[in-house]
């Protein structure tokens, strides 16, 4: 070994935002590089992935479900995705994945 010490990278977000169209823009960065990463119908995505999660594990109604998501779940539930997205692109392969991808 000649001395140096390989640091490992990771990402961090910078910040979230939400375009006019309505996409979630999630900017990250890795050591000196930024991304960005577009999630057009999040909203939507996340709301019916959640309400078929709690239904499926929970037995919850649709009334339980609206109760939970419009008294905070909503935001909580956006806020676990988003650090998820983070979590994902803090691989090396795909962080070069997100590099590379066309929006």
């Amino acid at each position: 070994m000649n001395g140096l010490v390989e640091k490992k990278l990771t990402t961090k977000l910078v910040s979230v935002k939400e375009s006019q169209a309505g996409e979630l823009i999630i900017k990250m960065r890795r050591g000196n590089e930024e991304n960005e990463y577009a999630w057009a119908g999040y909203r939507a995505d996340i709301y019916d992935a959640e309400l078929e999660f709690r239904q499926s594990e929970f037995d919850w109604t649709q009334e339980q479900f609206d109760k939970y998501w419009n008294n905070g779940g909503e935001e909580k539930e956006i806020k676990r995705e988003i650090n998820a997205t983070v979590e994902i692109y803090n691989d090396e392969m795909m962080w070069e994945e997100l590099k590379n991808m066309e929006w």
